[in-house]
Parts: structure tokens; sequence; C-alpha cells
């Protein structure tokens, strides 16, 4: 998580939007203590990522958004088909169960890969392990930047809490 943090900082991002949950924990610790960012807590997901979309409109720089898993991932939904609408870039982190879980039906499971591609993203993948951040981070901010359009990343909990030594993209 101190990776992503420090990768979003190397990207510009002042300001980083959404809510709390025990699949974001590690990610959202990270981010809310960097020095270079400010943690925006917002009363639900849909308010997140709305300002991250208007964020990305008045800068033009990537917006980013927060949100757990499940019914919180889902509720991301407004503010990202805003962003595609509007060819702003925005990123969408999301949480989700121990990689060891995925798949099986556990509380608040949801396929964000195919919930968001539903909405129109073409961008929306699911980081299984710590080595594979760095890449699909760039990857991900490479497409919203580069298309102005929204990406999704989802994080397993135990991905988020996993120490990498790379400095950020």
């Amino acid at each position: 998580s101190d990776f992503i943090a420090q990768t979003l900082a190397n990207q510009g991002v002042k300001h980083i939007y959404g809510g709390h949950g025990g699949a974001v924990i590690p990610l959202v610790n990270a981010l809310a203590t960097h020095e270079q960012m400010t943690w925006v807590y917002t009363r639900n997901e849909a308010a997140a990522s709305l300002a991250a979309a208007a964020s990305a409109k008045l800068t033009g720089r990537v917006g980013v958004c927060v949100a757990t898993s499940g019914p919180g991932a889902s509720n991301l939904t407004t503010g990202l088909i805003d962003a595609l609408q509007d060819r702003v870039p925005l990123l969408a982190l999301t949480g989700m169960k121990p990689t060891h879980a995925v798949d099986l039906s556990e509380f608040q499971m949801i396929h964000q890969e195919e919930l968001f591609r539903a909405a129109g993203l073409q961008f929306s993948r699911t980081v299984m392990s710590p080595e594979a951040i760095p890449a699909m981070m760039r990857n991900a901010l490479a497409v919203a930047m580069r298309e102005k359009t929204a990406v999704h990343l989802a994080l397993p909990v135990d991905v988020q809490s996993a120490m990498l030594t790379q400095p950020g993209v």
C-alpha cells in the first residue's frame, strides 16, 4: 500500500476520496498518512467517485477514489460513468477479501471486474499478487491518462498488506 501511495504522489495526485472498510484498511492507512496527499473521507462511495471525477475535470490530473469490497465498490459506479462520459482520467481502487477467498461465496463478494466492465470501463483488473502491483499501477494510470477515461484496480487485502521495495512508478 505504501508503494501505491507513493506511485500516486509521483503522478501528481493531491487528493484521494473515499471511505473505509475492512477490505481497504492497509490501503487507506497508507494513503491517509502520506505527506504529499490529502485523504478526503466521504460519507459514501458515490460521493467519492463523483468528487474524484470533479477533481480530474478541474485539474487535468487523474482523480482517485477508494472503496471497500461488495456494495462499497458497486456504489462507485455513478462517478465512474460520469468520468467516462466526460472523458476525464479517474482511477478507482477497491478492496477485496484475501486472495485465497476470491471467487468464494464470502461476505460481500461481487465480481468487480464484471460489474465495472458492464458499466463501460475498458480497464478493470484484479491484482492477485504483490509483484503485479507496479505493472498494474503503471498500466492503469497510462490508460486513464492516455484515453481520458475511468479505470479500476481491485486489490485483495493481503496484496495491499505486502511490502514492496521498488519505488513508485
